[in-house]
């Protein structure tokens, strides 16, 4: 299967961000990962999911440091619903074309769609839910 090559930047280097950037690599995507953990990053960099920044993705400095204009998508993906909206207020005051995608930690709070710098939102559970009821019908 061909898949269209991606330049994304993904702010949280945790499960999900790790799995999304494994997956990405995989389709030729180039990934740079912005994590502030430092034993993350090191996972990370073991992994050879693409560029790694050590760095707090919600400061304006170190996200610029990942060359947001060259950005497809900007992924905020941390474990933190309002670091990830900032984030991706942060993407749409230095890359107003790059398009933005925010993971959401709790059930109600998908509509942060609405607010204008959020064009996509993932919720983990709600994407584990879906799977495990498409599975659940397959017999």
């Amino acid at each position: 299967m061909a898949y269209m090559s991606r330049t994304v930047v993904i702010v949280g280097g945790g499960r999900v961000g790790r799995h999304t950037a494994e997956a990405l690599v995989e389709q030729r995507s180039s990934v740079t990962v912005i994590e502030r953990d430092a034993g993350k990053c090191a996972t990370l960099a073991n992994r050879q999911v693409g560029r790694v920044i050590e760095g707090d993705g919600t400061d304006g400095n170190v996200l610029q440091q990942a060359d947001l204009e060259a950005a497809d998508v900007v992924a905020a993906l941390t474990n933190d619903t309002r670091a990830n909206v900032v984030v991706c207020g942060l993407t749409r005051e230095i890359a107003p074309e790059v398009r933005t995608l925010a993971r959401v930690a709790q059930d109600g709070e998908r509509d942060y769609q609405h607010l204008g710098d959020v064009d996509d939102v993932v919720y983990p559970a709600g994407a584990g839910a879906e799977i495990a009821v498409d599975r659940i019908r397959e017999h």
